[in-house]
């Protein structure tokens, strides 16, 4: 895959993260695919790496992990990473809710 498709992935994730926070809501991962217009093999394969890259952005800027948001379709959680990780999932998505909805 090109580098620069994920690139593209990762500008439009990050923006759709961004609304998605500002609505206080969640999306699945089939959701920011399709709003990313990643699908089929793409979004199975190359979704995780997109948001590894968003939240190394979020990491570098001080801001909360935007890929907080996305959750699995069927379950309605977040993926594996939020469920063994250190930080608490709801702490990370009340922190993106307000972070996001402060004035600026």
């Amino acid at each position: 895959m090109v580098s620069g498709q994920r690139q593209q992935w990762v500008l439009m994730a990050r923006a759709a993260l961004i609304v998605a926070a500002m609505r206080k809501s969640l999306l699945t991962y089939g959701e920011l695919g399709q709003a990313i217009g990643m699908a089929g093999i793409d979004l199975r394969n190359q979704m995780r790496h997109v948001l590894a890259q968003v939240a190394e952005e979020c990491i570098a800027t001080g801001e909360p992990s935007l890929p907080a948001l996305v959750v699995n379709a069927t379950t309605g959680q977040p993926g594996a990473g939020w469920v063994d990780g250190a930080v608490s999932w709801h702490a990370e998505v009340q922190k993106l809710f307000r972070h996001w909805n402060s004035p600026r």
